[in-house]
């Protein structure tokens, strides 16, 4: 594992991809990952006194601070719980969706995102000339299965909340998309982007599709019968992350075997 290492330090970790896992060629295998550490910190919690409280705004006592991360305990509760609320929305209206999904449609969506995938590759470190190497029809054709089901999805997804909307004349007020953009914006230039480069007009799509989404979610949670359940989930496994690391781990391996049979001929 990674606890004890230092700043800077490159560990080996050891997976086993799961046995459940869809990509049935490395399902219960096991796979090797170097990880480099490139922050580590103590969490060291004081304690909470008056003068400690004066600390943080000066009006405040050690007993109006208790509350006050009482009340975001509870807003943080609330938000992880709405998370999963629209999961399960999202969940339930894929499953009463009755519509045949294009496969160029999925094609197109797949291309996307196998593109920002390689994106992520050359920012985790590797070479152009490796990710060139990747990027080939049988990659994208495997990369693409394990999409597909998602893509599918929040197609069926998203044609159910634009029809909600549409009957239920649910619309995003132009200031909150107008209030999204400027933070996007603000956040890249952040970051160090050029916000130039910036499509306006396919970021506004995508945040007016987000925030419709999220009131369309809210307005099925005021109005339908929706009972909640509390799952103990200590034993289930992220699959889409696996999913993730399993087509990393491919690629690594189909990249040292190339190095092999290049260093063989050599």
């Amino acid at each position: 594992g990674l606890e004890g290492g230092k700043v800077g330090e490159t560990k080996t970790v050891n997976v086993r991809f799961p046995d459940a896992l869809k990509n049935k060629d490395l399902a219960g295998k096991d796979a090797i990952f170097d990880v480099t550490i490139l922050s580590a910190s103590k969490r060291i919690l004081p304690e909470i006194t008056d003068e400690f409280a004066a600390q943080v705004r000066p009006e405040l006592t050690a007993e109006s601070l208790k509350e006050e991360l009482r009340k975001a305990v509870d807003t943080q509760d609330a938000q992880e719980y709405m998370g999963a609320r629209n999961e399960a929305l999202a969940k339930a209206l894929a499953g009463i969706m009755d519509a045949e999904v294009p496969d160029t449609l999925v094609t197109n969506q797949a291309r996307e995102k196998y593109a920002m995938f390689m994106t992520d590759m050359r920012s985790s470190g590797m070479a152009d000339e490796d990710i060139k190497q990747l990027i080939n029809p049988e990659n994208f054709s495997k990369y693409k299965d394990i999409e597909k089901p998602d893509i599918v999805r929040d197609f069926k997804v998203s044609m159910a909340v634009d029809e909600i909307a549409r009957l239920e004349n649910i619309q995003v007020p132009a200031y909150q998309v107008e209030e999204q953009m400027q933070s996007l914006k603000d956040q890249a230039a952040k970051e160090g982007q050029n916000t130039d480069d910036m499509d306006d007009e396919k970021t506004r799509r995508k945040v007016e599709s987000t925030l419709e989404r999220r009131m369309v979610y809210d307005f099925l949670a005021e109005f339908a019968d929706l009972d909640v359940e509390y799952v103990d989930d200590n034993g289930d496994f992220d699959e889409n992350l696996m999913e993730k690391l399993a087509a990393e781990s491919l690629a690594r391996e189909q990249e040292a075997e190339k190095a092999a049979e290049v260093e063989e001929e050599a």
